[in-house]
């Protein structure tokens, strides 16, 4: 179905934009290997479990802009790795939510490249981090 990497992250966020789980779930393989993790969230494992976490987000049917910048993109025969930024608004609001930084990993299968991971979490703003108490690495 998705000939790219690229051609399944822009149905991700064409998807997530419109609160359509239907279309969210064509862009998931259908494994129970799966992950997703939302902004300070927990991690969501299984094909079936990601599928009710989209359902119950777009339960309110509210329609979201994105505008994703600082991409970075790894590919090798059966993985693709984009690593990127995601500014959200709602229409109808002037600013834009804090930014999240999102991971999503793509797999090649016989039907085309299929998400395996989308792990969101919100940019760390520089000036409002604290010193660390020694590494968290």
């Amino acid at each position: 179905m998705f000939a790219t990497p690229d051609e399944a992250e822009t149905a991700f966020y064409t998807a997530f934009a419109n609160a359509n789980p239907e279309a969210m779930m064509t862009v998931w393989l259908a494994s129970d290997s799966v992950i997703c993790v939302h902004p300070v969230g927990p991690k969501i494992t299984g094909h079936q479990a990601v599928r009710a976490a989209w359902t119950e987000m777009f339960r309110g049917g509210t329609s979201l802009r994105f505008r994703l910048a600082e991409v970075s993109r790894t590919q090798d025969a059966l993985l693709a790795v984009h690593v990127l930024n995601e500014y959200i608004s709602v229409p109808g609001q002037s600013a834009e939510r804090q930014p999240m930084v999102a991971t999503n990993i793509y797999q090649l299968t016989q039907d085309g490249w299929r998400m395996i991971l989308h792990h969101a979490s919100p940019v760390a703003i520089q000036n409002q981090l604290e010193k660390p108490q020694g590494r968290l690495h």
